[in-house]
């Protein structure tokens, strides 16, 4: 398969760009960013796509690394490619939206088949397109790191001629799960459950006979309470009656010593309310005898005698009256001759009455309000004492209601005392049947009390079983698990001589070519140095030089990459032999001094149908020049 054209529409960073190829020798030099490993993925993708991860890488992955700066709607492709003289338009689409992929035959004009697609592309996967055609330089590892990954490739490819089959690594898986599955399984504990497993076999057999002698016990204990059953139930009728008389006798009692109780409450109330209103009752005629009342009919004399009794003093009245009457008497009778002689002595005697009767008439109007506030006062006390006698009457009418309920309820509590003295004389006497029920009763409870023992015991000793035959059934399923496990493992033994058988066969057959292939390789782009690549029985590698047989790992950094480049170009040889693939170096002659990429240079350009070298030196461009090789070169 020959590269012509990639049209990168949209991807990365170009739009709509253009690359051609031409059969032989293609270098693509560019700076940094420049788009180199963007040309390199795009050549990829259109082989075999690019899918979107999912997750937090998703912003590092490729197909959003490389999602177009402008229309990413527009992620899409074409790249044309030679196989035997026919021309073929591959065209892609990225975007995850309406992705799309198909290949078109431009000599004929037709859209190619899954089938035909699948043909044309025989033997390539991504997987064999990175670890054959697509070479990139290893000189970031170590000596040692370099050494491993060399045997390993040449192990896989040589085995199985893919390196998407890891034979030592199937053969790994293979003793991890034999290991994980006797860890996980406990094979080495199959006789001990064996043992566990008979040993509880023999405690639930044990287990069942004593519940079956238990059992016996029951039904014996069941039919001796059957026997009792008559003569219980005979006894049951006579005890019966007689607790029937007993029990009324008892309520009769009952019913009586409670009435008692209330008759005797009852008096005892009585007799304390009683004595309470004697006792007020003399408080209140030792009032009314202090007043000098007897009954109502004294206090109703007394409130007319203070009614009628008048507020003004008569006595000092009629003084007032003789001193004004003496004194008119006085003037009168000396009229002419204080007319005369208007003088003090003329006037005094009739003054001294004038003033005289002033004084009197000031005291008859003090006494006059005197005798006013007394009467009212006397008439308050009147009424006082009217609800003394009130009271007194009622009190007097509940002493005599109080002396009837008193006596009503003592007569009440002496019949009662008397009822109850003859329920005593009438004592109901025990029959000896009621003795024979309780004894009957109390074997009867023992029975059942046993019966109750023996089924917990019965009830415990299943539960117990129920744990055995669980640790039964939990042997049983570990030991077939340890079956299947021996069965998986024996599988897993017979996959392994299986793989290594296939294995030793493949290699046998395919390693003789790829070692013969590799020589012819690292020749080549040795110059002759080195014309023999050996892989042993072991997978170690070694160069056979004209002196000795030099290991890989005493080989110098650069020697070891000569011999990584020949197995991968000599894997390609035989993987591709029929349809012989482009070869992408990319930045691979970097661990390279001149000498040995020019060697390397000057085959590939003889030796290979095209080749494709991507770098960011202008090393590979002056080699070619000075070795007169024919290129194109690709400017970024």
């Amino acid at each position: 398969m020959i590269i012509k054209q990639l049209e990168l529409t949209h991807f990365g960073k170009f739009n709509n760009e253009v690359v051609e190829f031409k059969p032989g020798m293609n270098i693509i030099y560019g700076e940094n960013e420049a788009g180199k490993t963007t040309i390199h993925t795009f050549i990829r993708g259109m082989l075999f796509g690019i899918e979107k991860r999912r997750g937090k890488v998703t912003d590092k992955d490729i197909y959003t690394k490389y999602e177009p700066w402008e229309e990413p709607a527009n992620y899409q492709g074409k790249m044309r490619i030679q196989e035997n003289g026919v021309n073929y338009r591959i065209e892609r689409i990225f975007a995850k939206a309406n992705k799309d992929f198909k290949v078109i035959n431009e000599d004929e004009g037709v859209e190619l088949t899954e089938s035909e697609i699948s043909s044309l592309f025989a033997g390539l996967d991504e997987s064999c397109y990175y670890n054959t055609i697509s070479i990139s330089q290893l000189g970031s590892v170590t000596d040692k790191e370099l050494e491993s990954i060399l045997k390993n490739y040449a192990a896989n490819l040589g085995a199985t001629k893919t390196m998407d089959i890891n034979i030592k690594g199937a053969i790994a898986d293979l003793d991890a799960q034999r290991k994980a599955i006797a860890s996980e399984k406990q094979i080495n504990q199959e006789d001990v459950l064996k043992h566990e497993l008979m040993n509880a076999r023999d405690k639930l057999d044990i287990s069942e006979k004593e519940q079956h002698t238990i059992i016996a016990g029951i039904e014996q204990k069941k039919s001796e309470l059957e026997s009792m059953s008559e003569e219980k139930s005979e006894l049951s009728i006579k005890d019966k009656k007689r607790f029937e008389e007993i029990t009324k006798q008892n309520e009769r009692r009952e019913k009586l010593y409670q009435e008692k109780m209330n008759y005797r409450a009852d008096v005892d109330k009585f007799e304390t309310d009683l004595y309470n209103v004697r006792e007020k009752k003399a408080e209140l005629e030792e009032s009314l005898k202090e007043e000098g009342i007897e009954n109502g009919e004294g206090l109703d004399r007394i409130m007319t005698k203070v009614v009628k009794r008048t507020n003004f003093p008569i006595f000092l009245t009629i003084l007032t009256v003789a001193f004004f009457g003496g004194a008119i008497g006085l003037f009168i009778g000396n009229y002419n001759a204080i007319m005369a002689n208007l003088g003090l002595k003329t006037l005094i005697q009739p003054l001294i009455c004038v003033g005289c009767g002033v004084l009197t008439l000031i005291g008859a109007i003090i006494r006059f309000f005197v005798n006013k506030k007394n009467k009212n006062k006397r008439l308050e006390e009147i009424k006082e004492l009217r609800k003394v006698i009130e009271q007194y009457e009622a009190v007097k009418h509940e002493e005599a209601y109080m002396e009837r309920q008193h006596k009503a309820k003592s007569d009440a509590l002496n019949k009662t005392i008397i009822l109850m003295k003859h329920e005593e004389e009438n004592e109901i006497e025990t029959n000896e049947y009621s003795k024979e029920l309780e004894v009957l009763e109390t074997k009867e409870r023992d029975l059942r009390e046993g019966i109750s023992k023996s089924q917990w015991m019965i009830e415990q000793k299943q539960e117990r079983d129920i744990e055995t035959r669980r640790a039964i059934k939990e042997c049983k399923e570990k030991l077939i698990e340890i079956g299947k496990a021996k069965q998986e493992i024996e599988a897993i033994e017979e996959a392994k001589a299986s793989i290594e058988e296939i294995a030793t066969d493949i290699r046998n057959n395919f390693g003789k070519k790829l070692n013969e292939r590799a020589s012819y390789y690292m020749e080549q782009i040795t110059n002759g140095k080195y014309d023999s690549v050996v892989i042993d029985g072991k997978l170690n590698i070694s160069i056979n030089s004209k002196h000795s047989l030099i290991p890989s790992g005493k080989l110098s950094k650069g020697t070891v990459e000569q011999v990584y480049m020949s197995l991968r170009l000599a894997a390609a040889d035989i993987i591709f032999s029929e349809h012989p693939m482009p070869i992408l170096l990319d930045d691979a002659f970097a661990m390279y001094d001149n000498k040995r990429m020019g060697n390397t240079m000057r085959f590939m350009a003889t030796g290979m149908q095209q080749t494709i070298m991507f770098s960011c030196h202008t090393r590979e461009k002056v080699m070619a020049d000075r070795l007169g090789i024919d290129y194109n070169l690709i400017k970024l």
